[in-house]
């Protein structure tokens, strides 16, 4: 039996990696504020730093979040085409049947107009 382990939720993880982003964007920004104040580019090249590692965790989310919303339209789109080629392929062998009777009908009439 498998079993998955999972004791935070994902919307919990999500929410918190965003968080953490969002205050490494925080800090990063307060850091270069005050730097500027000082005139230290030291401080200022870490608030770049720090401004920038929080602004990447949130884009690398939000491409996993599109990422993944991505294929699950692709894996619903695939499951209707599958569905549709079904019904064509259903539609094909039902014309299929109607063609050979329709010969069969043909075959009946010349054999009686005989």
């Amino acid at each position: 039996m498998k079993h998955t382990l999972n004791i935070i939720p994902d919307k919990w993880k999500w929410n918190g990696i965003v968080t953490i982003g969002g205050i490494l964007i925080g800090a990063g920004l307060a850091d270069c504020l005050f730097a500027i104040n000082q005139l230290d580019l030291n401080q200022i090249a870490r608030g770049l730093t720090i401004f920038s590692a929080g602004l990447t965790i949130l884009v690398v989310m939000d491409n996993s979040k599109t990422q993944k919303d991505t294929e699950k339209i692709q894996k619903e789109t695939q499951l209707r085409l599958e569905k549709v080629e079904d019904k064509l392929n259903a539609i094909h062998q039902s014309q299929q049947m109607t063609e050979k009777q329709l010969q069969e009908i043909k075959e009946l009439l010349h054999k009686s107009n005989s």
